[in-house]
């Protein structure tokens, strides 16, 4: 994870727009009640990265960023290579809530809830409305 600070740096790193997330796996038995993993692709062209996206559940909202496991230094590297950017925090809460909005992650959450009722309740209706 890299945090830089620079007032020339625009909000939003230009790759965010050209790359594509879809959704890859879920499997319920890697989450816990307060986290919830989802397996995605990075998709640019016709080269592609895999990456887990993490999801803290037990706030008031729900805080998503690219889980720092086995994939995170490909998906540094895809990132590096095709848009010659650094991959920011700020960069990886944008596209893990930009898939909050997707039908995919919506029924991830639905499985997750069924298991973990705890702190879903409340999201799930707030979701909807993505």
């Amino acid at each position: 994870m890299f945090i830089l600070k620079n007032s020339n740096r625009t909000a939003i790193s230009s790759f965010i727009h050209q790359i594509e997330v879809a959704f890859y796996q879920f499997d319920l038995d890697r989450c816990d009640e307060k986290t919830l993993y989802v397996t995605v692709l990075f998709k640019y062209g016709t080269h592609q990265a895999l990456c887990d996206f993490i999801y803290i559940i037990d706030q008031q909202e729900i805080y998503g960023a690219i889980s720092i496991n086995k994939h995170y230094e490909k998906v540094r590297d895809f990132i590096q290579q095709h848009f010659q950017q650094f991959l920011l925090y700020s960069d990886e809460m944008t596209l893990a809530k930009t898939f909050m909005k997707t039908v995919s992650f919506k029924k991830c959450l639905q499985q997750f809830a069924r298991r973990y009722p705890t702190y879903t309740s409340s999201k799930s209706q707030s979701l909807e409305n993505c």
